[in-house]
């Protein structure tokens, strides 16, 4: 069998600590093969010499001279080909929504545990190889803080990048556990539009979006497909063998759960008429917001 060949890394970071422990981290990886630089100046020296030839890059995000907003725009001009993750002390609003508008695939904050550092690089090249190596035809909105729309072409790895990027966002006042049902609902509901809505179809579109009031936070995921009936749809749990066999019979796959999930998890899953919008809804009241302001208790 013919030996993987090395991923190669470049970091890129104007703090000499931080710039070491991300090397030395993805360094104990025997296939990756780690580069590190102190500026985005010279990040973009050594990819021309390289020819582009880079798996990943990983950047600051705030440096002297070039920031790595301006850094990632710079090589997506010239080697779309190259995924980005950000590393920042930042977790403003703004800071996020910007990277992942300029195409950063994930946004890591400072101080980083090396577990979680590799986790993410090694989920960034499989997600990245899986989309074909580029992700074109994305745009993002966010006239107003607390909302940002997303419009991207019907792949998963849009949805999962959204889900990652507002799971990010500290203005929302939840605890861990219920930003991780938000994200399981977001991806259930995305894999939905994609698969059920627009059928896998690449020509069409998704579009994600989320709106931060003061009691709540609103998902709106729309699908340009053809729509279905919501109301029509049974609740696996109280038959699941007959579930499965009518599923079966009508040739689809086994499956099914998604809605009924998400409605677990929400407070409100509201459809459209015509159903290929769906308005998914969590209060910002109650136990979520108790056990938040319990964790920052606790942290302080």
């Amino acid at each position: 069998m013919a030996e993987q060949a090395k991923k190669t890394i470049l970091v890129v970071d104007d703090d000499p600590i931080v710039r070491r422990i991300v090397a030395r981290g993805l360094s104990k990886n025997a296939s990756y093969d780690v580069v590190d630089v102190d500026s985005a100046e010279s990040a973009i020296e050594w990819l021309r010499a390289q020819d582009f030839r880079c798996d990943l890059v990983l950047t600051d995000m705030k440096m002297p001279g070039m920031s790595g907003e301006e850094l990632i725009i710079s090589i997506e001009n010239v080697a779309p080909h190259i995924p980005f993750i950000v590393i920042s002390a930042y977790q403003e609003e703004r800071d996020i929504v910007r990277c992942l508008a300029v195409g950063a695939y994930d946004y890591l904050l400072k101080p980083i545990k090396t577990e979680d550092l590799c986790a993410c690089v090694q989920q960034t090249l499989l997600r990245h190889q899986r989309g074909g190596g580029t992700l074109d035809g994305m745009s993002v909105q966010s006239s107003v803080a607390g909302w940002v729309e997303l419009t991207a072409p019907s792949r998963f790895e849009y949805v999962d990048r959204f889900q990652r990027f507002t799971s990010l966002l500290g203005t929302i006042p939840i605890s861990k556990e219920k930003r991780a049902e938000l994200r399981l609902a977001l991806s259930e509901m995305g894999q939905n539009a994609i698969e059920w809505g627009n059928r896998n179809d690449p020509t069409k579109q998704i579009h994600l979006s989320y709106c931060l009031f003061h009691d709540r936070i609103v998902f709106k995921i729309v699908d340009e497909g053809p729509g279905f009936n919501p109301h029509g749809v049974a609740d696996p749990s109280s038959d699941p063998l007959q579930h499965v066999v009518n599923r079966m019979k009508s040739g689809k796959r086994p499956g099914g759960y998604g809605i009924f999930i998400t409605r677990k998890l929400m407070d409100e899953v509201v459809y459209s008429d015509t159903g290929n919008i769906v308005l998914l809804t969590k209060y910002l009241s109650g136990p979520g917001v108790t056990e938040c302001a319990q964790e920052q208790e606790t942290a302080e």
